[in-house]
């Protein structure tokens, strides 16, 4: 087994570590955490340093790749960035619950995380670093982009196109064959009924425009 070291302490992570438990490929060794203090345990595993240590890190526990397990879009891709810093051939992997029904010829990128009970059918494209929630499902060729997300139980038609760092939220449903912009969130329980630009807030039935969004804003609650 490979060992992997987790980037980010938060409530996410308990998620990410009952997916690599299930999934038996790889070792956890350990956390890293901005500010909960090193040696503090979280989930059965310790704090064992900051990201900003990670060559010491590897020397150390001989560390072979790592999951960034950070919920908000933009946040992981800040610690993204600072990793590729250090190490720009830095490994990531991905966790993908074995409940996960995937279709043929689904690409995968690099730093996913999909929940249970998921489900990415054909020819689905899913860019590097997106996150699935339980039951999120994505249609048949659709694409969604780098550092974006599906949170649970939200479906998509086919052909859906969602952009960078978007995220849709709780219980949404997007008709087929349509663009979300990138950085653009829609609010839980919407019904996505038309193409949506970049850096807006959506939400209803049907989703309308409530506000403009700025990069790097986020859309999750603290933990």
């Amino acid at each position: 087994m490979e060992n992997i070291l987790l980037f980010g302490g938060g409530l996410h992570t308990n998620y990410c570590i009952d997916i690599i438990k299930k999934e038996d490929k790889y070792n956890i060794i350990g956390i890293t955490d901005s500010i909960k203090d090193i040696g503090t345990e979280l989930y059965g595993y310790k704090v064992i340093g900051r990201q900003e240590q990670l060559k010491e890190l590897i020397e150390e526990y001989k560390i072979d790749a790592g999951i960034i397990t950070i919920g908000d879009n933009w946040s992981r891709k800040i610690v993204y960035d600072c990793i590729k810093n250090i190490i720009p051939d830095f490994k990531f992997a991905n966790a993908i619950h074995p409940s996960t029904i995937i279709g043929m010829n689904v690409e995968f990128g690099v730093g996913i995380v999909i929940m249970a009970g998921c489900i990415i059918n054909p020819n689905a494209v899913v860019g590097d670093f997106c996150f699935f929630a339980t039951g999120a499902q994505l249609e048949h060729d659709c694409t969604i982009g780098d550092f974006a997300s599906i949170s649970a139980g939200s479906i998509t038609g086919g052909k859906v196109n969602i952009g960078k760092y978007s995220a849709i939220t709780l219980g949404v449903t997007i008709m087929d064959r349509l663009d979300i912009g990138e950085n653009t969130v829609v609010g839980s329980g919407s019904l996505v009924t038309k193409d949506l630009p970049d850096n807006v807030l959506a939400y209803g039935n049907p989703a309308k425009i409530v506000s403009n969004r700025k990069l790097g804003e986020k859309f999750l609650k603290s933990n």
